[in-house]
């Protein structure tokens, strides 16, 4: 049964496959064809084809690219070392300056005494305190550590300070949007700072107070000694 109706529809078996094989023909022409279109513009982009040699070998340049690149990328690190070098040595540098002018003596005008702070990033320098009179200039230098001096400070002097903390380096802000790990981070280096400069200034003032507490102790000690040396030599 199966083989009469094979042999009574072989022609149509024929036709069947004369007709795939000519698709697959169709086919495999077109992949060829295809093929050989993408590779003419392969040879075109990457400049291949000898005859037109004008064009742009577009490999060497992708190549020059990628190796500019890596040199910038090079270049752009050592910048960002320098710049950060740089950043850590300006914190010590002087970039904080108060200046006030006044006047102690009644009789004397024109505000010619003055108080100078000079200070760094973590507020550490330098004041000086010039006192003109009329039976002479004087001028008196006092170490400054973040904001704080074991010295007794005067009004002037103080405030030289305070104006030198608010004529502070105001730093631009950047207009690119950082990731987040990088301002999580730079916070966490600004808070570690900002304990250690907190506990710095509670040690410089606890001994500021012990150094004023030494002089008021002197001071009252001092008339006592003077009462006593007379008794004795009456």
């Amino acid at each position: 049964m199966d083989g009469s109706f094979f042999a009574q529809n072989l022609d149509l078996w024929i036709s069947i496959l004369l007709t795939l094989v000519v698709v697959l023909l169709i086919l495999v022409i077109y992949d060829i064809y295809s093929h050989k279109k993408l590779k003419a513009r392969y040879e075109h982009f990457m400049c291949i084809n000898k005859k037109r040699k004008t064009d742009v070998n577009m490999e060497k340049l992708l190549i020059d690219c990628v190796s500019k690149a890596e040199s910038i990328d090079d270049k752009y690190t050592r910048v960002l070392e320098i710049i950060e070098d740089m950043q850590k040595n300006m914190q010590y540098c002087c970039q904080k300056v108060g200046i006030v002018r006044y006047n102690p003596f009644e009789e004397m005008g024109g505000n010619l005494c003055f108080a100078v702070a000079i200070l760094d990033a973590e507020n550490t320098g330098i004041v000086f305190n010039g006192i003109h009179s009329r039976t002479g200039t004087f001028t008196y230098a006092k170490p400054v550590e973040l904001g704080v001096s074991t010295y007794i400070l005067s009004k002037e002097e103080q405030e030289a300070i305070d104006k030198a903390k608010n004529n502070s380096y105001q730093a631009v802000k950047s207009t690119l949007n950082d990731k987040e790990t990088a301002k999580t981070i730079r916070a966490k280096r600004q808070k570690e700072k900002a304990e250690a400069r907190n506990e710095k200034a509670e040690i410089y003032k606890k001994a500021a107070i012990q150094a004023r507490r030494r002089k008021s102790t002197k001071s009252t000690k001092k008339p006592v000694d003077k009462s006593e040396n007379q008794s004795q030599n009456k």
